[in-house]
């Protein structure tokens, strides 16, 4: 059986009926049974570590290759006062 709370069982049919002498469809279920239900919070992706950062972002990272130099170049010419992590 579908889960009351899931988005697709408002449009199925199989929780509304329609009353034979008006015509009209009844919900069994209240109204609000039909929001699609959030759980979790959000904001909380980020969860910092030093050492992926210093690796991917470092000196040592920056200065072994080509492109990194000419990132610690631009932020030289820039005025940067930290010029890596």
């Amino acid at each position: 059986s579908p889960h009351p709370f899931s988005s697709w069982a408002l449009f199925s049919g199989q929780r509304t009926t329609a009353s034979k002498t008006t015509g009209v469809r009844i919900s069994p279920l209240p109204s609000w049974q039909y929001q699609q239900v959030r759980t979790g919070k959000r904001g909380t992706e980020y969860q910092p570590k030093n050492i992926k950062r210093k690796r991917t972002h470092g000196w040592i990272k920056r200065i072994s290759t080509q492109s990194g130099i000419e990132v610690i170049l631009r932020r030289m010419l820039k005025g940067r006062r930290s010029l890596t992590h």
